[in-house]
């Protein structure tokens, strides 16, 4: 007489435990895909967000921000934000672009920290709130570096900073063009900010070491379409959003009896992105002479478009390097100041009509020129008759 089976064979359970590991297989980078898809449209959100709160600024103010301005000036009193710590030393409140979108971001309290003179933006000894440190800069006040949502990707895997932390970058036009060395000179740094290589520009005009300042952009100067002409991007290089350049509190102090500070350097490029003069046909003897003279009646041959300069760019000399490992320093600042992000195959792009694109990583350099000028033809591009095509991006 047969019994009846109170279970599964070894073989029935091998079976089953095979078709869920396949399932699995199957299903899990499935709903990582998902997960990455829903992060990425929350990404291009946001950039849609910040190009819209630009439009906003240029409709108020009758330009765009700079990529470098002064807020206000803080002169020791009391801090009413933390009555309990020492007023700290008298300051310029130097900041970045971010800064003057806030009224339009959701941000009000902490434009307000920085816009009003009674707030100071470096922290004060003895206090409820700790000064911030590492990438964010040492010395600042916490109330003037917190952490948004809005400017940060969720798929930044960078998280370095305690406050502040930022994944975005606007369109700082071009890298001065140097034609000596020790450094650009003053016309060339004005060169570089000319309305139609970029749209955000340095705007602060009482700095110690006589930089120039550029001219004021509005949206009537993108000449070659404002759905054509990025305004933002993302970067994981890019530093916390409260601090120009590589400053720290003490370099925003004066010391008496002066008043304003020096221009920081590397402001151009910790939360922006530049294009080089630069292009992929740099070594033919066919383009030498249609080559951008720049003024001076000879034609400039360009340099060769560097890989650290391209979008994602991560590596140089065939040597590869991870783009989440490396780091922004004074040193590479230039060349690190373009779009990357953790989304495959290319960046998020906030443009100047509001709208929003994805472009992709394998663009040609010419093409990356262009979404960045706003009038190719009267810009410092190498080949100013380059003509974009939609279908190239």
């Amino acid at each position: 007489m047969k019994s009846n089976r109170s279970g599964f064979t070894l073989v029935e359970l091998l079976v089953v435990i095979t078709i869920i590991g396949i399932l699995m297989g199957l299903l899990i980078p499935a709903v990582n895909a998902a997960r990455e898809t829903a992060r990425r449209n929350q990404c291009s959100t946001q950039l849609k967000n910040l190009a819209l709160a630009a439009i906003q600024h240029e409709n108020a103010k009758g330009q765009l921000p700079g990529y470098l301005q002064k807020y206000g000036y803080y002169s020791a009193s009391a801090d009413p934000s933390d009555p309990t710590s020492t007023a700290p030393a008298a300051h310029v409140k130097l900041g970045t672009w971010t800064v003057a979108l806030f009224p339009w971001l959701d941000a009000q309290p902490t434009y307000e920290h920085w816009t009003e003179d009674r707030y100071p933006i470096v922290d004060g000894a003895g206090g409820e709130f700790d000064a911030t440190s590492g990438a964010a800069g040492a010395g600042f006040h916490q109330l003037a570096a917190p952490n948004l949502a809005i400017m940060q990707c969720p798929s930044n895997p960078n998280s370095d900073s305690e406050n502040a932390r930022n994944s975005y970058i606007a369109n700082n036009g071009m890298v001065p063009y140097e034609a000596g060395t020790g450094g650009p000179t003053a016309a060339e740094i004005s060169a570089s900010m000319e309305r139609a290589n970029g749209a955000f520009n340095q705007k602060y005009s009482e700095n110690t070491d006589s930089v120039p300042t550029g001219p004021k952009v509005r949206l009537d100067d993108f000449k070659d379409g404002q759905g054509n002409t990025m305004l933002f991007s993302e970067n994981v290089q890019a530093l916390p959003w409260n601090r120009a350049g590589f400053i720290n509190a003490t370099s925003i102090t004066p010391t008496s009896p002066a008043t304003e500070v020096g221009y920081p350097t590397a402001s151009r490029y910790t939360q922006g992105m530049v294009w080089h003069y630069a292009d992929p046909d740099s070594a033919s003897t066919g383009m030498a002479s249609v080559w951008n003279q720049m003024g001076t009646g000879s034609a400039i041959v360009p340099s060769a478009v560097a890989n650290k300069y391209k979008i994602n760019g991560g590596k140089e000399d065939g040597v590869s390097e991870d783009i989440f490992v490396l780091r922004m320093e004074s040193s590479n600042a230039a060349q690190l100041a373009r779009p990357s992000s953790a989304h495959t195959d290319g960046v998020n792009a906030g443009m100047a009509d509001g709208g929003t694109r994805f472009i992709a990583s394998n663009i040609d350099y010419r093409v990356y020129q262009a979404l960045l000028t706003l009038r190719g033809k009267a810009s410092d591009v190498p080949w100013p008759e380059f003509i974009l095509d939609d279908d190239a991006y």
